[in-house]
């Protein structure tokens, strides 16, 4: 059984379809409520394939290096 993902979609102001994948909860929300404060559409996604679903860009937020490159305030 794969672990859980904490995966949240967003419309950028920018108009790209970002997916950013966390390593928990807590993260994930405090990204939810940022997003949300920028009134943007999202959603919470149960699952994701780079292969096969769409998305403009996918970031992975356990990485050390996801995180030094992306600053989700230039998103909003």
């Amino acid at each position: 059984m794969p672990d859980k993902r904490y995966l949240l979609q967003f419309k950028a102001a920018t108009g790209f379809k970002v997916v950013l994948e966390f390593g928990g909860e807590e993260e994930l929300n405090q990204n939810i409520e940022r997003v949300k404060e920028a009134d943007l559409t999202w959603e919470r996604l149960q699952g994701f394939n780079l292969n096969f679903d769409q998305a403009d860009l996918f970031m992975d937020m356990r990485s050390p290096e996801c995180i030094e490159q992306f600053d989700l305030e230039d998103w909003l």
